[in-house]
């Protein structure tokens, strides 16, 4: 080969060279920032844990991995328990997180069946199934930002000292997100569609249920604290603003919204406008659903007709307005006790 020949040839390998050395530096360099990433990750895993244990909530993730190179970062755990400070217990069959390395706090979740809750100072506990259960989560520094999670066909049996269930639905779903424009405040929305009450025969249609509300000063739960130690935080009252609570039932509807207070001892007060659309029929449904000797429906149906003859008309539906007063769980239409709710915790533990 002559010398001519040679120059060309020399310089094609030296390209070849500098090519192959800027790939070696560029894989090596993302390989670098990949595991350093992953360390990182597995720091906040521990950060956030060992936040939320400080909090009363204690998570374990048995099998943890983390996995992904070289685009994405994969977080498997087989399975998951969980325990708070008054010991109630949680499990779930497995658990898979992926986050695209770019963009590490903004999750992508996917549970596997089966979940178990048990709540001993109730006498709880519970066992839920689905088919798929996947969630989109955005997280801080500090905490949970916001979350969005759709389960399709959910089943849940429970059972405490008094009674047992089954329920199922067609679809279930849940957004959750720390209000921007108010600091500390947090808002949450849930639907069910098709849910039926299976353990309840006289029940034979189906609900579809939606339900609005936003807790000020409720930031605090989704860093891992519980709702008593958030109501204590507060002064020992966590207002809670119920932007919509809607049941459909067959051709039947009720639909709710105003200001409550979660108070020390777990019970609830405040005030609702209730919109009831088809109460006659409404009531006709739920009257095989209570003990013959309750006298709950039969106070109902005087107050609702009572009201009919100024009941106004909404999509088709004759409704009635009213406005319910909840004290100490004690629920009220006008001077008559309706119902009690019980408690969403128990005070004191």
């Amino acid at each position: 080969m002559s010398e001519t020949e040679a120059k060309p040839q020399k310089r094609s390998n030296r390209r070849y060279i500098l090519l192959l050395s800027a790939v070696v530096i560029v894989v090596a360099g993302w390989s670098g920032a990949w595991f350093y990433g992953r360390s990182v990750l597995a720091d906040q895993l521990d950060l956030q844990m060992g936040r939320m244990a400080r909090n009363g909530l204690t998570l374990a993730c048995s099998g943890l991995e983390i996995g992904g190179y070289p685009f994405r970062y994969e977080v498997a755990c087989e399975e998951m328990r969980s325990e708070d400070r008054r010991g109630t217990q949680g499990s779930l069959g497995a658990l898979n997180a992926v986050a695209l390395v770019y963009n590490p706090w903004h999750v992508i979740f996917e549970a596997r069946s089966p979940a178990a809750v048990s709540v001993p100072l109730s006498g709880l506990s519970g066992d839920l199934t689905w088919d798929t259960a996947r969630a989109s989560m955005k997280f801080s520094q500090a905490s949970l930002g916001a979350m969005d999670a759709v389960v399709r066909n959910p089943e849940a049996t429970f059972e405490n000292p008094l009674l047992g269930g089954l329920i199922s639905a067609d679809k279930a779903e849940f957004h959750l997100r720390q209000m921007p424009d108010r600091p500390g405040a947090l808002e949450g929305y849930l639907s069910l569609d098709a849910l039926a009450l299976q353990s309840v025969p006289e029940l034979r249609d189906t609900l579809d249920i939606k339900s609005q509300a936003r807790i000020a000063g409720g930031a605090a739960l989704v860093a891992g604290a519980d709702l008593a130690t958030v109501v204590k935080a507060n002064d020992g009252t966590l207002p809670v603003e119920l932007v919509l609570f809607q049941v459909m039932l067959d051709q039947s509807r009720v639909a709710a919204r105003g200001d409550l207070v979660v108070n020390g001892d777990g019970t609830l007060s405040g005030k609702l406008d209730l919109a009831i659309g088809n109460a006659t029929a409404l009531l006709k449904t739920l009257k095989p659903l209570l003990p013959p000797q309750d006298s709950t429906v039969s106070v109902l149906e005087g107050i609702v007709k009572s009201l009919e003859p100024a009941a106004r008309e909404v999509d088709g539906l004759p409704t009635i307005d009213l406005t319910v007063a909840i004290d100490n769980g004690v629920v009220r239409i006008g001077f008559l006790p309706v119902l009690r709710i019980p408690p969403l915790f128990q005070a004191g533990t």
